[in-house]
This record gives C-alpha cells, sequence and structure tokens, in this order.
C-alpha cells in the first residue's frame, strides 16, 4: 500500500528563518505598541461604561424607591379619602334632617307664644284661665328652646359638612398630583432601564473584544519572547517522519481544492488557561486532567508518539483535510475509528504524581498536506467561551 510522508513541526519550531524575523522586527515592535495602546484605551472605555451602569443603576434604584414610597402614601390617601367621604356621607345626612321645617315650626312656635302673651293683656282672666295660660307659655317656651337648640346642632352639622368637603377636595387634589409624579416617575423609570439595558449590552460587547484583544496582547508578548530567546540560541528544527496508510478519496477533486472556512474546527480542549499561535498550529495550555476532543469528524488515521513532544493523534476529516494533535495527552481512540464533531478521543496528562500541573498540546490543520494558519480556521465563539 502507498503511504504518504507527513513532517510534523511542533511547538517550538513553527517559524520562519531568523533573518526573516529579523527583517520585521521593528514593524512588529509598533504593532504591539499600537496594540497595546488599542487595549488602554478599551480599557479606558470600559471602565466609563461601568461607571455609567453603575450611575444608571443607582438611579433606577432611587427612582423605584421613591415610587414605592409614593405608592405607599397613595394607597394611605384613598384610604383616609374612603373614611372623609363615609363621614362626609353621614354629616349631610344629619344636616339636611329638616332644616326647613325646623325653621318653619321654630317660627310658628315664636307666633303662638307672642299671640298667648298679647292675649293676656287684651283680656281679663280668671284664675283658672291664668294658671292654663301660664302653662301654655312654659310649653312654648321649651318648645322655642329645643327647636333653637336644635336649629344649632344642625348648623354644627352643616359646618361639619363644609369641613369635611373641604378636606375631601384636597385630599382628592393631592391624590391628584401625586398620580401625576408617579407617572412621570415610571416613565423615567422605563427611560433608565432603557438606557442601563443598552449600557449593559455594549459594555458585554466590549469586554468580549477587550478579551480577544487582550489574549492576542498576550500571545504576541510571549511570541516575541520566544523570538528574543531564538535569535539568543542558534534555532534548532526538530522534525519527525510519520508514514500514514493513504485513504480513499472521500470527496471529489473539485470538492478536495475547496478551501478552508473560518471558525470550521473547534478547539481541542474545551477549558485551557491560554494559547500561543502563530501562522500554523497553536498550542494550547491547560492545567490537571482535562477532555480531548475531535475538533471536526472523521477518521483516525494515526495514533503514536514523538520523541520527547508526546503522543500524537490524527484524524482524517477527507477533501485531503487532516488535524494532528501533538502533546501530553492520552488518547482513547484507535486507528481505523470514526469519530463525530466534538467526540472525545483523550485525556490530558501532564505527566506527573498528582495530575494537577501545567501542560501544552499542540493542534494544526493541514490542507493538500500543507500547514494552514491554524488559529483563523478555529470557532472563535468557543475559544472565547471556553478559555479560563
Amino acid at each position: 500500500m502507498k503511504s504518504i510522508r507527513l513532517i510534523v513541526i511542533p511547538f517550538m519550531v513553527l517559524c520562519s528563518s531568523v533573518s526573516a524575523q529579523s527583517a520585521v522586527a521593528v514593524p512588529k515592535a509598533k504593532e504591539a505598541s499600537d496594540d497595546k495602546i488599542n487595549v488602554f484605551d478599551m480599557k479606558r472605555k470600559m471602565q466609563d461604561q461601568s461607571k455609567q451602569i453603575q450611575s444608571l443603576t443607582k438611579e433606577v434604584n432611587n427612582v423605584e424607591v421613591t415610587l414605592g414610597l409614593n405608592n405607599k402614601k397613595y394607597l394611605k390617601l384613598a384610604e383616609e379619602r374612603a373614611k372623609i367621604e363615609e363621614s362626609l356621607t353621614s354629616a349631610r345626612r344629619n344636616a339636611d334632617f329638616d332644616s326647613e321645617s325646623l325653621k318653619k315650626n321654630y317660627s310658628q312656635t315664636k307666633t303662638l307664644l307672642m299671640g298667648v302673651l298679647l292675649n293676656k293683656l287684651e283680656n281679663t282672666e280668671n284664675s283658672s284661665d291664668m294658671l292654663a295660660r301660664k302653662i301654655m307659655i312654659d310649653k312654648l317656651q321649651r318648645r322655642l328652646a329645643d327647636l333653637d337648640g336644635m336649629m344649632k346642632t344642625n348648623k354644627n352639622y352643616q359646618n361639619d359638612v363644609d369641613s369635611l368637603y373641604a378636606k375631601l377636595q384636597e385630599s382628592m387634589s393631592t391624590e391628584k398630583e401625586l398620580l401625576s409624579v408617579m407617572g412621570e416617575l415610571e416613565e423615567k423609570r422605563r427611560q433608565l432601564r432603557t438606557s442601563l439595558a443598552d449600557q449593559t449590552k455594549n459594555n458585554a460587547d466590549a469586554k468580549t473584544k477587550f478579551d480577544e484583544e487582550k489574549n492576542k496582547l498576550a500571545m504576541n508578548s510571549k511570541a516575541q519572547q520566544r523570538e528574543k530567546e531564538r535569535e539568543r540560541l542558534a534555532p534548532v528544527q526538530i522534525t519527525e517522519e510519520i508514514k500514514i496508510p493513504s485513504q480513499p478519496a472521500v470527496t471529489s477533486p473539485a470538492a478536495a481544492a475547496q478551501g478552508l472556512a473560518s471558525g470550521e474546527f473547534l478547539p481541542p480542549i474545551y477549558s485551557y488557561q491560554g494559547m500561543d499561535y502563530q501562522k500554523k498550529g497553536v498550542t494550547f495550555n491547560f492545567h490537571g486532567k482535562n477532555e480531548v476532543r475531535a475538533t471536526k469528524a472523521g477518521k483516525i488515521v494515526y495514533t503514536g508518539a514523538l520523541a520527547n513532544y508526546g503522543n500524537v493523534l490524527m484524524i482524517d476529516h477527507g477533501g485531503d483535510t487532516r488535524t494532528v494533535l501533538l502533546g501530553q495527552f492520552d488518547y482513547a481512540v484507535k486507528n481505523g475509528d470514526a469519530v463525530k464533531d466534538g467526540q472525545i478521543v483523550g485525556y490530558t496528562n501532564p505527566r506527573n504524581t498528582n495530575g494537577l500541573s501545567e501542560g501544552k498540546i499542540y493542534f494544526e490543520v493541514r490542507k493538500n498536506n500543507l500547514a494552514q494558519n491554524t488559529y483563523l480556521l478555529l470557532d472563535k465563539k468557543s475559544l472565547a467561551k471556553n478559555s479560563n
């Protein structure tokens, strides 16, 4: 059976020559400086947005507290108004108790009393008539006194009616003003909540972009450090040949010639502390034991070990596209196994006694036996979501 000779270039040797690096050293330094300025500016804007969010949140809370207090005040006013209306109804009932009849009765009684008194002056009476008249006069005077008292009481009731009515009008006016204020507060709270939601979304978007830029800056910084170290030491390229059995074509020549899409591959580990990348593969830094997953559906075509760099796992995805995993992990599959997108194919292993130290896994996408810019092909949402 024919075989294909594939050269895997791990970790420290995925770079151009020292002379090429030196030629672009100044532009890279300027680019890194610009990136730092950009990150600091983004951080400052995020801090300003966070302050605005805190201010808006505080203002919303204050409006809600004020609304709550006004609502309690309104309920109390409504309760007091109900009591006033009840008292007003009772006072009106008492004040309207035959007021005109009392006045008429008082006038008639007074006229009758005057007639009796005048009759006494005009007629000559005996003792029996005088006694009867005296009794009538006393009775009419008492009746007048009773009617006068009833009229005064009725007047007091009328005063109560007027006072309660004034209170009712004042209470209704206060309620109307309070309802107007509460309506304005409700509208202000709605506007503040809308602004708060917009600011929160903008801040979340800014934070996502900031994390991406910060991660990029950190990786560029590490890359520059490695560049300096490689310039100090003679660059050593460690390569090893892996003979992989050729596979029957699974796609048409037209499909095989097509390029790879951005975001086509998932990261091989879902929990990592950082990553390094250049123009070819990506190195993921991990901590402890983690699941290693297939970045895309395919078939296992190679499992083995590579010098001091750990185990090797290669998956054929068809269309002359393969992915290579190299590093500190133990594979849980064998040659010929078909794997699905995201399927567990192994577990990281830092090779120590407690299983908690740090380790690295190198991941590379190869098309037509050429290493691709793997970082551009990774799903960025999964990278951002799973980074620690």
